[in-house]
């Protein structure tokens, strides 16, 4: 990977840490989603014209279908991201998720696409789920700790909607060679239009959530396209195979944060166990 796809993927997992961090303390609501994808919507929209206008072609019915189911599972990690961060640790949520979710996706491509993990993905799920034990303490968690479950529960569940939208939009990108980039903007845009009736039914909400939060909106906004195009340029100047594991350095930037940042207990256990879900997204990149 040269110097510059890695300082590219670097900074977009900083910067999607950073957004994440900034929705735990915002702690909103399905206002507070609508509000941040509606900003990301308008950050897009330039690029989004941009695209449009070159394709070749028009978008089919399956890329359509891929767009709108896509949504809907972004929308539900969205609301499920939020639950686990009012619920539980940062430190604990974010590297669940963030580790999990990669695992999911290969037992995901198994069933979908026929694909079965070679030696060292099935490495990989090993040190992903013993990563998972080591941040939640297993015994320890069920037994003296079960404030540590909400949000193991939310991150794994995070995880599954991460899982989700990877294999809709691998299927996407991949099968209907739908470029990314209108892809990834349309797909915004859909997230937003779905929320749109239930959040003007409640005005008041949203306003109070503007008032609230409005520094979180705007972050979270620009910073989650921001980190993801980071990501996709990156992808142009190097194999996704490298990109991609890369990308979970956020998993450990994600404990980081909530021990210096959040002031949450994180035990040398828990350290291993995220720099373990690193280990293990790798070895699932590089399977």
């Amino acid at each position: 990977m040269s110097l510059e796809a890695l300082v590219l993927v670097v900074g977009g997992a900083l910067l999607h840490a950073l957004w994440n961090l900034s929705a735990k303390r915002a702690g909103g609501g399905v206002a507070f989603v609508w509000a941040f994808n509606f900003v990301s919507v308008l950050v897009t929209a330039p690029l989004a014209v941009w695209q449009w206008l070159a394709l070749p072609q028009a978008l089919g019915a399956a890329a359509w279908l891929a767009i709108g189911v896509s949504a809907l599972v972004h929308v539900a990690y969205n609301l499920v991201l939020l639950t686990g961060y009012r619920l539980g640790d940062f430190s604990v949520v974010y590297p669940v998720a963030r580790g999990s979710g990669p695992m999911f996706a290969v037992v995901g491509a198994l069933l979908w696409f026929g694909e079965s993990p070679s030696l060292l993905g099935w490495s990989g799920i090993a040190a992903v789920l013993a990563g998972l034990l080591l941040i939640g303490g297993v015994v320890r968690t069920v037994v003296a700790s079960p404030a540590l479950l909400p949000g193991i529960r939310w991150g794994l569940l995070t995880g599954v909607c991460i899982a989700g939208y990877t294999l809709v939009d691998a299927w996407a990108v991949k099968t209907l060679a739908v470029p990314v980039v209108l892809y990834y903007c349309l797909g915004l845009a859909v997230r937003t239009v779905f929320l749109t009736p239930q959040v003007l039914a409640g005005r008041a909400a949203l306003r109070a959530e503007w008032q609230r939060n409005r520094r979180h909106i705007l972050s979270i906004g620009v910073l989650s396209p921001a980190a993801y195009l980071l990501v996709l340029v990156a992808m142009t100047l190097a194999p996704v195979s490298y990109v991609a594991p890369v990308r979970e350095v956020s998993m450990l930037v994600g404990v980081l944060i909530g021990a210096r940042v959040l002031r949450e207990a994180v035990s040398p256990a828990r350290l291993a166990g995220a720099g373990l879900m690193v280990l293990g997204v790798v070895l699932l990149g590089l399977a």
